[in-house]
């Protein structure tokens, strides 16, 4: 049911021609990331999984996907792993995450996010309903305590994650989010099953 672009694992990519192995950041993604932005700011019902890992982008670039992705209903997973988004390009990410009703997953991990901006991603999912992952783990730049507490601080104004990475360092707070997450299975559970 839908398009896709970029990688995939481990479905044979079209474009590659070859099976890629899950989590291989070294593997090249042939995605033309040009037509792909094209697709997403014209609402392209076919494209419902945007895969950029492994493409270095620019700033101007991570934001004009953001922005398009403000108004996309068709987009449900975005992958953006490894693609050397920056501090700079958070913004558009948080106002994504606050308008977006559509995407269900997005993935950020292997990237240069301080622990101040991925706090604040995480705190912008207070308004949001949808998203059911999100990946934020393998920073560049180590996450320090208070940013961890404070993220899993967060965590509990949302109940529709129910998959979330970071590298903890603190238990504390690792269990604290493990929880919240638990719960937010436990709402999904019941909601599937028509109890809530």
């Amino acid at each position: 049911p839908g398009h896709e672009t970029g990688l995939r694992s481990p479905i044979p990519d079209v474009r590659a021609n070859k099976l890629l192995e899950a989590g291989d950041m070294e593997e090249v993604n042939e995605i033309n990331v040009e037509e792909t932005l094209q697709q997403i700011q014209n609402n392209d019902s076919s494209l419902t999984h945007c895969i950029f890992n492994n493409v270095p982008l620019e700033g101007e670039m991570v934001d004009n996907i953001t922005a398009a992705m403000v108004d996309n209903k068709y987009v449900k997973k975005l992958e953006m792993c490894n693609c050397s988004i920056t501090d700079e390009s958070i913004e558009g990410f948080i106002t994504l995450l606050k308008t977006n009703t559509t995407l269900e997953s997005l993935s950020l991990e292997t990237n240069k996010i301080n622990g101040k901006q991925l706090k604040l991603i995480v705190q912008s999912m207070e308004y949001n309903d949808s998203l059911k992952e999100l990946r934020i783990a393998n920073q560049y730049f180590t996450t320090g305590v208070g940013d961890e507490m404070a993220i899993s601080k967060a965590l509990a104004n949302n109940t529709s994650l129910v998959k979330f990475s970071l590298n903890w360092k603190n238990g504390g707070a690792r269990n604290t989010a493990d929880r919240l997450i638990m719960r937010n299975n436990d709402v999904a559970r019941k909601k599937r099953q028509g109890l809530s």
